[in-house]
């Protein structure tokens, strides 16, 4: 096998999570948008089972984008650290 470095194993495991979370997010967007365009819905209202479905369906995305969001932002400010300490260094 080959001898990772903790940097590129790292590496790796981050864009594992941040693609299966994207994915998630997808899959969520395409199920929401499939659920409203080819069911025929009262124009007044909602179903109340399809009203709790797009509820956790829109918690879900939430979730990921919250996460993902927190996974690239920690990533950015750890990699700016690192520039910040080397241009002290000079």
């Amino acid at each position: 096998m080959n001898d990772l470095t903790t940097e590129q194993i790292e590496i790796r495991v981050w864009a594992f999570v941040v693609l299966t979370l994207a994915a998630i997010l997808a899959v969520s967007v395409f199920t929401i948008l499939m659920s409203v365009m080819f069911v025929d819905q009262d124009m007044e209202r909602v179903a109340p089972v399809d009203e709790a479905f797009l509820a956790i369906i829109k918690d879900v995305m939430m979730l990921c984008i919250g996460a993902i969001g927190g996974l690239v932002g920690r990533n950015s400010v750890n990699a700016a650290a690192k520039l910040m300490s080397k241009e002290d260094e000079k």
